[in-house]
């Protein structure tokens, strides 16, 4: 079974993605992971993303689908989680056409549904674990201990360079002039389901979880 997430910046689908991928062993694509890698590398291509990134806008689409098509070519074999992708309508065309390849295809979508001001919140109080890329919220989700990583021990915990309030409207912008239009798109397949990503972390799980 191959997965969408749809939301915001900060909605939860990074965490809520990290449960699923225990419950159920989904590979978990998160585009941001694959984009913010290539960005650190020092390459070419990545000091363009850099740029991109820092300026809170979508990267290009044709660069983006390259890299999906490589992750998805290397776990052909797994259920797949998108996360982040796709972003556009034509992001959303090229995932059939590469799915189709194998004779797989989109069957379930989330779009994770809430605010502008509780994701500003979300954002102000996110923390990230440098060496494994766990996500926590120091309201909502805090790690166990103080500090440290509940999942690899860690205590390289940092706030990423993007997560502040004039990025956040940025990036909320473009997914309201783009990426929302996905919401109807799904919806016309039957495949939507949209959650209440307002609620606690464990009711967002048990929405996501009765619709599977």
């Amino acid at each position: 079974m191959h997965v969408v997430f749809l939301g915001p910046p900060a909605c939860g689908k990074g965490t809520q993605a990290e449960l699923l991928v225990k419950k159920y062993g989904f590979h978990h694509l998160s585009t941001g992971d694959l984009l913010r890698k290539e960005s650190a590398s020092g390459s070419e291509l990545g000091n363009q993303l850099k740029v991109t990134l820092e300026k809170g806008a979508l990267a290009p689409t044709e660069l983006v689908n390259k890299a999906i098509k490589k992750d998805i070519e290397k776990y052909s074999g797994n259920s797949i989680l998108f996360d982040g992708y796709p972003r556009k309508i034509d992001q959303a065309l090229f995932l059939d056409q590469i799915l189709a390849e194998t004779n797989g295809k989109i069957e379930k979508v989330f779009y994770f549904d809430i605010e502008a001001e509780e994701l500003l919140q979300r954002i102000l109080n996110r923390i990230t674990c440098k060496d494994c890329g766990a996500v926590y919220n120091l309201q909502t989700n805090p790690p166990k201990k103080e500090g440290v990583c509940d999942s690899c021990a860690s205590t390289n915990l940092i706030k990423r360079n993007d997560d502040n309030e004039a990025i956040l409207k940025n990036r909320f912008k473009y997914f309201l002039e783009e990426t929302s239009v996905l919401k109807d798109f799904y919806q016309k397949r039957g495949i939507l389901t949209v959650l209440d990503a307002r609620a606690s972390l464990e009711k967002v799980t048990e929405q996501i979880v009765n619709a599977l």
